[in-house]
This record gives structure tokens, sequence and C-alpha cells, in this order.
């Protein structure tokens, strides 16, 4: 990936638009980025961040700047493959009025390689998905790559052990290889061992149910389920007979009914001949009536008309005066209309016409008063053009006398071009002799603050050393205290987890057995329920068993006393009775029962009967649910059982106390020891240091060594150059007899610079002699043309005066004297309107007055028609009237009045007559229906009471055996359910069994972080071969890299026969090199992961720590790397490094009042 441009506003320090064009800040293949804290350095890598993945390496959400409600970034990019193609990203960031936190806005993903830009994506999630597509690299995975902190690599070169591990599982990003997969595996493993201690209580729970079991129950439920369907058949059977005996009873019910309905409509049939009489009468009436209505209706439309008729002729009238006086005044204001009116229309255009001319006359006057002003004008121009060309003639005469004053001096000032180069050939070697002289001094004192400085670093190399022994004895000691604390170790994570274990499993023991208490404590509750329950339903039984005997007791009874009441009821005086054989019946002693109070009691008997069998059934579901509770308490003591009694000897909190005090006691040794080491690896930094510091300062006082042979070898070479100089400069003193050729030089300048001011000011007064000469020639035509147009002038407003005297005669002759004509035209117009306006409001009256008298002349016509129509009408109402009482059987108007009914009384009456008809025609024909459908059938009371009997006694048995199977299937149900848990339950315990030994072995495999060491060495050692490779490019082959067995960094001195040296023995420009060459090689390997190259990084290191000569060497080293593929940015905010680096971006600081940060490119 190769960045082209990026535009950042509103981000951080950023206010306006800034851009940075990549192109130009990379061309030289090294670049630095400098500014001040706070300027904006690292918001240039947010911005690239911002626009690839929406959001900062810092994971900071309030980045848009503190005065903009809004961000914005845009970069464009290059990914270099087979193909080179570039794209555009734009973001939109705006900020949460709540929190002032950043929110995604608009943003897209353009491919702009070709001509035509293809938007690939247009939402933020699509957005960051296809940078992460087209790069191949996570925001972490980029950063790391980008950016690198040159610290922490040169730290990572001298570490060991467990930090170097973590640093390795950081980079390479193996965390989840290691303490993540851990924790993950300690949490599955924990989580299935307590499903398998669940499971484990589970199957406990089924142990009482077995496919024996299931068999001998499905064996009774067959048994009984033969008997149910022997049964069915007896019940179908005797539900056919009861529903057809049933029939023919409810039938002969029914027909008696009948008989008594008939009787009372029988008695009715008066008051229905009464109402249809009412009837006839009433329709008849209705039938006359609007005859009456028409006649009187007519009688009061006469009175009305006449009215009307009146009315009128009195309006006809008025109006008839009213029309003859409109058509007068009509009259006179025609004839005011043809007489007058024309003169008027003639004097209106003659002042039309006087209005025009006057109009024009003012515009003549206004255009020759406009005419004398530009005379004037012309005049005074005149006169200053004349002033102006007699200035510019005096002017003309100045500028000649200069240029020749001018022309002498410059010849005066001529110099001889011989003397003129010795002169300055005298001046550079004197130059050069004081350069000389300078120089020797500035060696001299050099050498000697070179020998201070050697002298000040060997006592300060003495004081290190000093310094190094100490720290070496203090890691010595506590070493010995930290194997002393190993020794006395209280145990370690395996004890906890041991401990721990004990502690789950009594707890979930001591869970098992309360939830097995809790049961059998509910099961007891729900038993004693489900038994009072029973007992109280037993008694209801009782109750009701009881009082259906004495119903159907009752029953029998009733029917006894009712066959009886029938044998009487057709016994006669004298026959023999079939009973005693008597022949005196005494039917006062005989009880007659209604048969409407043996059906209640029978209703009664079935509502018993069927509560009854709902008791039956709700005791048989209690039986059953007591069955099912003393089946749980006896399981949940079985389960109590398996338990044992082990637990109970320990509590929960002993065992709760026990772990807490040794996760305590290992807590706090692993903090003592964590302590002691972390002391221990800062007592090795600063050993390391104090090594790195020693050697470093012998490098120095070396060099400084160096440094002082070759000051004394210039020293020698400045003493021979300053003897060679005098030789020449005596040479050209004794030529030219000069003593001071600086100051000779000096006069000679002097001469020519006055010299070359004359020949320029020549060249000006020169081209002002021109200037003036040509304004002079300019002013002379342009007052020639002025002369012209005054001429012109003065005719043109002679012929003016004269068209002005014309156009005042004309008006006089058509409206006289008159000063304001607008007014006589206004009069006249005003005159005119008043004639016409008058003749069109007369016209408009006689109209209106001819229309009036019109209209209530043809109403009064229309009045006295409609009179005669009328008179016509009464006579044929009142034959009508007569005809109709006659045909309806009324002799007066009063009598037809007095029978009249509404329709409703008349529909009501019908309606009840209707309904009369009905009842005695359906009450007939179900008399009839019944008869047929008896068909001659009948049953007596004790058949029926017989059949009644028999059916009960069926159906209890028959419900008694369903009971029994419902039982049954209901246990065979809960078996079959309790067996198919069980086989899933197993099931699902032989596939935990088979994943806790997987999680075993792979606990195993991962203990002590074995695999993360493994992928961590394995990878590290392709990186050291690539930072081998970049050490020897940049070092010229004198260094190279290894790691060792135990993923140790070594340094291959190839300068002393290839020896290995440790990184601690570094000096820190060796250091530095190897450090960059290590971070180098990290990056690409990180960079595997993408699917594009990464064509520019970041170096941030602190180079303000590096002297002159080091920082020299880490600059050529950077020199050496770069190249068209990889372009390297340093960032600093050091001034000192700026003069090394060839381009520059400049970051100013954002200012109160003045904007934000800015952005600026500088070469050297």
């Amino acid at each position: 990936m190769r960045p082209i441009k990026l535009k950042i506003k509103g981000i951080n320090s950023f206010i306006e638009e800034q851009v940075i064009d990549f192109e130009k800040l990379s061309d030289r293949g090294l670049f630095g980025i400098f500014g001040p804290t706070g300027s904006g350095k690292s918001t240039v890598l947010d911005g690239i961040t911002l626009a690839l993945y929406g959001k900062v390496a810092r994971d900071s959400s309030n980045y848009i700047n503190a005065n903009c409600d809004s961000g914005n970034v845009s970069f464009e990019f290059q990914i270099s493959g087979a193909e080179k193609k570039r794209y555009l990203v734009e973001r939109e960031f705006k900020k949460d009025k709540k929190t002032e936190n950043a929110k995604s806005g608009k943003c897209k993903v353009v491919d702009i390689t070709g001509g035509i830009p293809e938007v690939l994506a247009d939402s933020k999630t699509m957005v960051d998905n296809k940078c992460k597509e087209i790069i191949g690299l996570n925001l972490d995975d980029f950063t790391r790559t980008v950016v690198l902190p040159q610290g922490k690599f040169s730290e990572f070169l001298k570490l060991e052990g467990v930090d170097r591990r973590r640093m390795l599982e950081r980079l390479f990003n193996l965390q989840q290889y290691g303490d993540d997969l851990s924790r993950k595996l300690s949490f599955e493993i924990n989580k299935e061992k307590t499903e398998n201690s669940v499971l484990i209580g589970q199957l406990k729970g089924y142990e009482d149910f077995s496919e024996e079991k299931l068999k001998e129950r499905e064996e009774l439920f067959e048994q009984v389920n033969k008997e149910l369907e022997k049964i069915s058949i007896e019940v179908s059977e005797l539900e056919k007979q009861y529903e057809n005996q049933k029939i023919v009873w409810d039938l002969q019910l029914e027909l008696k009914e009948l008989r008594c309905k008939k009787e009372v409509l029988e008695n009715k049939r008066e008051e229905i001949e009464s109402c249809k009489e009412k009837v006839f009468l009433g329709e008849g009436a209705s039938k006359v009536m609007p005859y009456i209505d028409s006649y009187e209706k007519t009688i009061n439309d006469i009175a009305n008309s006449e009215k009307e008729k009146r009315n009128f002729e009195e309006a006809v009238e008025f109006s008839k005066s009213q029309k003859e006086k409109a058509d007068i005044q009509w009259q006179e204001c025609r004839d005011n209309k043809e007489e007058k009116l024309p003169d008027f229309i003639i004097k209106k255009q003659k002042a039309e016409d006087a209005l025009k001319e006057k109009a024009l006359l003012e515009t003549i006057e206004k255009e020759i008063i406009i005419m004398k002003k530009d005379m004037v004008k012309l005049g005074d121009e005149l006169e200053k053009k004349t002033k102006i060309m007699e200035k510019l003639s005096g002017e003309i005469f100045e500028i000649n006398s200069s240029i020749n004053q001018a022309e002498e001096k410059s010849e005066q000032l001529k110099i001889d071009g011989s003397l003129k180069e010795k002169v300055l050939e005298g001046a550079r070697v004197k130059d050069k002799l004081e350069d000389i002289l300078k120089l020797k001094n500035g060696n001299e004192s050099k050498k000697l603050r070179g020998q201070r400085d050697v002298e000040e670093l060997q006592l300060k190399e003495r004081e290190l050393y000093k310094s190094f022994e100490e720290k070496q004895k203090i890691y010595e000691e506590k070493k010995i205290i930290l194997e002393n604390m190993i020794n006395k170790c209280p145990g370690n994570q395996n004890d906890i987890v041991a401990l721990q274990k004990q502690l789950l499993e009594a707890k979930e023991k001591w869970n098992k057995y309360h939830e097995h208490t809790k049961i059998i404590e509910s099961a007891n509750e729900a038993l004693k329920d489900y038994k009072m329950s029973v007992q109280k339903e037993e008694a209801k039984k009782i109750l009701l068993e009881h009082s259906i005997a004495e119903l159907k007791t009752k029953i029998k009874e009733l029917e006894i006393e009712n066959l009886a009441y029938k044998l009487r009821e057709e016994l006669k005086t004298g026959d023999v009775c079939p009973v005693c054989g008597s022949t005196d019946h005494h039917r006062e002693n005989i009880k007659h029962k209604d048969l409407r109070d043996d059906k209640g009691i029978e209703k009664g008997l079935e509502a018993n009967e069927k509560e009854l069998k709902l008791i039956e059934e709700n005791i048989t579901k209690g039986k059953t649910n007591i069955d099912i509770c003393n089946g749980n308490i006896e399981k949940a003591n079985d389960g109590i059982a398996a338990l044992g009694d082990d637990f109970k000897n320990i509590s929960v909190e002993e065992l709760n106390n026990s772990f807490e005090q040794l996760k305590k006691a290992i807590s706090e040794y692993d903090g003592n020891k964590n302590k002691l080491e972390e002391d221990m690896k800062k007592l090795l930094e600063e050993k390391h240091k104090l090594e790195t510091n020693i050697s470093t300062l012998r490098s120095t006082i070396n060099e400084k060594k160096n440094q002082l042979k070759e000051i004394d070898s210039d020293l020698e070479k400045n003493h021979e150059a300053l003897k060679e100089i005098e030789i020449v400069y005596d040479c050209l003193v004794k030529e030219t007899g000069i003593m001071d050729f600086k100051a000779k030089s000096q006069e000679i300048l002097a001469c020519e610079k006055e010299r070359e001011n004359l020949l320029k000011d020549l060249k000006v007064y020169r081209k002002r002699l021109e200037d003036a000469e040509l304004n002079m020639k300019a002013l002379e035509q342009e007052s020639k043309k002025i002369e012209n147009d005054l001429t012109k002038g003065n005719t043109a407003i002679e012929e003016k005066t004269k068209i002005h005297n014309e156009k005042i005669s004309l008006i006089k002759n058509k409206v006289g004297d008159v000063e304001d004509i607008g007014a006589v035209l206004i009069r006249i117009e005003n005159i005119i309107k008043t004639i016409e306006d008058n003749f069109v409001k007369a016209e408009k009256i006689k109209e209106d007055k001819e229309k009036i008298y019109q209209q209530n002349n043809e109403k009064l016509i229309a009045v006295m028609s409609r009179l005669t129509e009328l008179h016509k009408r009464k006579a044929e109402d009142h034959k009508n009237i007569d005809k109709n009482l006659e045909l309806q059987g009324f002799k007066t108007i009063e009598e037809a009045k007095k029978n009249i009914l509404n329709v409703e009384e008349i529909g009501s009456l019908k309606e009840y007559i209707e309904r009369y008809s009905e009842e005695v025609s359906k009450n007939n024909g179900a008399i009839e229906s019944v008869l047929k459908k008896l068909d001659n059938r009948e049953i007596e009371e004790e058949q029926w009471a017989k059949l009644q009997e028999d059916k009960v006694k069926t159906e209890e048995k028959y419900k008694e055996l369903n009971e029994s199977k419902i039982k049954v299937e209901e246990e065979v149900r809960i078996i079959k359910e309790k067996l198919f848990e069980l086989s899933e339950l197993l099931k699902k315990k032989e596939k935990l069994d088979r994943k806790l030994g997987l999680l075993g072995d792979l606990e195993k495999l991962f203990k002590g972080k074995k695999f993360v060491e493994f992928v961590a060495t394995t990878r590290l050692k392709y990186v050291s071969i690539e930072a081998s490779k970049r050490l020897k490019e940049i070092t010229n082959g004198n260094y190279g890299l290894e790691v060792d067995d135990n993923g140790k960094f070594l340094i291959r001195d190839n300068k002393n026969g290839g020896v290995e040296r440790e990184a601690s023995t570094l000096s820190g420009g060796e250091t530095f090199l190897a450090s960059l060459a290590l971070a180098l090689a990290l990056s690409a390997e990180i960079q595997l992961k993408g699917t594009a190259p990464l064509e520019l990084f970041f170096l941030d290191e602190g180079f303000g720590t590096l002297d002159d000569d080091l920082l020299e060497v880490v600059m050529s080293s950077l020199e050496k790397i770069h190249n068209d593929k990889l372009k390297i940015g340093l960032i600093s905010h050091v001034e000192s490094i700026k003069n090394r680096v060839p381009v520059k971006l400049i970051l100013t600081p954002a200012e109160a009042g003045r904007g934000g940060s800015k952005v600026r490119i500088e070469r050297s």
C-alpha cells in the first residue's frame, strides 16, 4: 500500500482542510514529520487509520475538534501488485450533541484506476470490510506494520524469559493460543464437569423405571381394554333401545300438551271476529279519506288564490306609473347625448393634441439647456489642454539637459580593466589568507576541547563501572532471597484447583440433599391435600348416591300412582277393577299426580347422576396423584441415600475458609515473588544499561582520541597552505603598488556602481522624453477635436431654438393662451363622462321598470287562471266524496272520520289475527304429526323406569373399567417417557465422557504455554533470517543476527572473525542498527497476513538521545535501506534532525483566533 494524498479537516488540532501530498513528500525516499508537541504529528497517522478503518489506533472517540461540528478525511492510495490500482476513501464524522463523541456519517470507497470512478462501497460496514479486503490487514496489524516504535524493538532485542515470550505473544498476536486459550479451556472443563455431576444426579432418579415394568403394565392395559370393549357393546345396545323408547315416551307427553293448547285457542275465537270487523271499517275509512282531504285542500287553495289576485292587481297599477316616469327621464337624457356630446369630443381631441405638443416643447427646452452646458464644458477642457501643453514643453527642455549631464559624467567614471582584475585577485588572496588563519586557530581550540573531553569521559567511565559493581552485588543478594522464597512456597494453582473441586462437590451434594428434602416436603404437602380432596369427594359421592336412590323411589311411586289414576279414569260404575275385583269405585280417595312433576324429578335425577360421574372421575384422578406423590417421595429418599454421609462430616463454610486461606497465601506468595522478580528485572535492566553506557563511553573515548589525531594532521596542512598563500600576496603588492587591496577593490566597485546607476538614470530620462513627446502630440490632436465639437454644438443650438418657437405658436392655435392644458382636458372628459353615464343610467332604470311591470302582469294572469281551475276541481271533488262514501257504506263524512284508524293500528290488528290463525293451523298440524309419529306405539311407565335403571348400571360398570384403563395407560405413558429420557441422558453422558477425555488431553498439551513458545520460536527463526539480511545490508556485511535454541538473539561480529556476541555487549549505535533491522523484519512478517505490500512506514524514535556521530551512522543506514518500493518517514519534534532529512513535513500548531494546525513541505 502506497499513500498518494491525505486530506484532513476538523480532526483533533486540524480545523481547516489540510492536504498532505505523499508523492512529493516521499519522492526522495526519506522524509520527516516535524513539529512541536500538540502540533498534530500523530493526527497525520490517525487520519490514515480513520479513512481506512473508521477509528484511531488509540481507540478514542472524541477526536473531532472542539470548534467543529463535523470532521472529514479523504485518503488516496495505490496498491502495487501485478496490476497497479488506485483507490480513494472518503469519510465524514459528526459530533454527537450529548456525548461530544464522533459518529460515522457519509462514507465511500472508490476505484479511480481507470478514467471513470467506480464506487465499491458506500456504507460504514461495507467500507470497513472493503478496505480490509483491499489491504488484507486489520487495524492492529496495520498500526504495528506502519509505525515502528524503535525503542520497543531495542528492548525486545535484549529481553529474555517470560518478558520476551509476552512481547512475542503481542507482536505475533498469539494471545489467542496462550492465556486466552488456557482460560477458555479451563472454563470449558469446569463447565463440562459440572454438567457431568448434574447428569449423574439425574440418572439416579430413573432407577425405578425398567423395560420389565413397562411390559407388565402393557399386559394389564390389554386385559382391561378387552373387558372394556365387551361392556361397550352392551352399553351401545342399551343406548339404542333407550333412545327408541325415549322418543315414544316424549311423543306421548307432547300430544297431551298440544290437546290442552287446542282448547285455549277455541276460547279466543269471538275476540278475533270483533277484531276483523274493526279492520274492515278502518280500511274503508282510509279509502274515503284521500277524497275528503283533497276537497278541503281545494277550498283552502281558492281562498289563498283570491288573496293573491288582489295583491297582484295593486302591484300592476303601481309598476305601470313607475314605468311611464322612467320613459320621460330616458327621453331627456337621449336628447342631451345627441346634441351636446359631439362638440365636447372635438374639444377633447384638440386639448390632447396641444398636450402632446407641450410635452415635445419641454423636451426641446431640456435638450437646449444640456447642449449649452456641454459647450461650456468643451471650452473649459480646451483651456486645460492648452495649459498642459505649455507645461510639457518646459519638461522636455529639462529632460534634454539632464541627459547631456549624465553622459559627460559616465565617461569620467570609466576604469582600466587590467588594473581591476589584479585588485580583485589581491582581495581574494587576502580573504583566503584570513580563512586559513581562522581554520588554524579553530583546530587549535578544538584540540584543547578534545583533550578535556577525553579526561572527563575517562572519569565518567570509572564512576559507571563502580555503580555497575554495586548493582551486581544487590542483584546477587535478591537472587538468594528469591531461591529461599521458592523453597517455602505454600502451594500452586493445582492445589487451589483440587481444593476448589472438593468445595464444588460438597456444594453440589448439599444442594442435591436440600433439593431432595424439598421434593419430599412438597410431595407430603400435596399428598395431604390430595387425600383430603379424595375424602371430600367420597363424602359427596355417598350423599349423592343416597339422593339418587330417594329420587328413583319417588319416581317409582309416581309411576304407580299415575298407572292407578289411568285405570280409575277408564273404570265406569259397575265395571270390575282388574286389581282388587271391586265394582264400587271411590274417586275421591285416588291421588292425581301431574306428569310434569314426574318429568322434573327425572331431570333432577339425571343432573345428580352426571354430578356423581364427575365426582367419581375426580376421585380416580386424586388416587392417581397420591400414587405419583408416593413414588416421588420414594425416589427422593433413594436420592438422599445415594449421596452418602461423607459430605456431612465437613461443612461447606470450613472448606470455603480453607480454600480462601490457601488462595490468599498463594496470592501473597505470588505478589511477593513477582515484586522481587520485578526488582531483579529492573536491576538487570539497570545493569545492562550501565554495561551499554560503559561500552558506549569506551567507544566514544576511542573516537575522541582518533579525532585528536585528525586535528593534528589538519594543523600541519594549515601551516603549509599559509606559507604558499603569503608568497602569492607579496608578488601582487609589488606589481600594483597597492597595500590595501580590499579598500581599492571597494573603491573600484563604488565607481562602477555609480556609473551603472548613471546609465540606469539615462535610460529613465530617455524613456521620459519619449513619453513626454508622445503626450504632446496626443494633446494637440485632442485640442483640434474639441474646437470642431464646439462649432458643431453652437449650430445645433440655433436649430433647436427655431423648432421651439414654432411649437409655441401651434399650441396657441389649438387651445389659446391657457397655462394648464391638462386641467382643461380633465374638465372636458368629466362633462363627456357625465352625459354618457346619465344616459346609461336612465336606460337601465327604464328597462328595470318595464321588466317589473311585465312580471307583475304575468303573475296576475297566472293567479286568475289558477282560480278558474280550482273552482272546477272543487265541484269534481264533491262528486267523488259522495260516490266513495256510498261504496264503503258510510252515510256522512263525520261517520267516516269517526271509524278512521292509522296504519299501525290496522297492521297490529291484522298481525294479531294472522298469529291466531297460524297458531290454530300449527297446533292442528302438530297433533296430526305426533299421532303419525307414534303410529299406534305405546310404552308404560314401569317399562320406561326399568329400561333407565338397566342403562345406569351398565354405564357405571363401563365407567369403572374406563377409569382403570386411563390409570394404567397413564402409568405406561410415564414409564415410556422416563425410559426415553433415560436413554437420552445415557447418550449425553457418553458424549460428555468422550469430550472430557479430549479436554484433559488438550489441558496437558497447552500447560505452561509450551504451544505458544513453539509457535513464537518458529516464527522468530524466520524473522531472524530476514533481520540478518537487513543488518548485513545496513552495515556492509559487518554484522549478522541469529537466534539460539532458547530464542535468544546473538550478534555475529564479522569484523572480528565471525565471533558471536550477546546483544547486551553492543554499543548504542550498534544496538540501534540491530534493533532497526529486527523492526523491519518483524514488520515484514506481520505484513505476510496482508494482500498488498506496504511501501511506507514511519519510524518513531527518540533521535534526540543520539550524539552527532551516532546520528550520522543512523542516517547513513536509513539512506541505504530506502528505495522506490520502500519509503521511510521519521516522526520527531527534535530540531537537530531536521537538517539531515531531505524532505520535511512541517506542522505549525493551532493558535487562538488564527485557525487550527497547518502543514507545509520544505526541502533541504
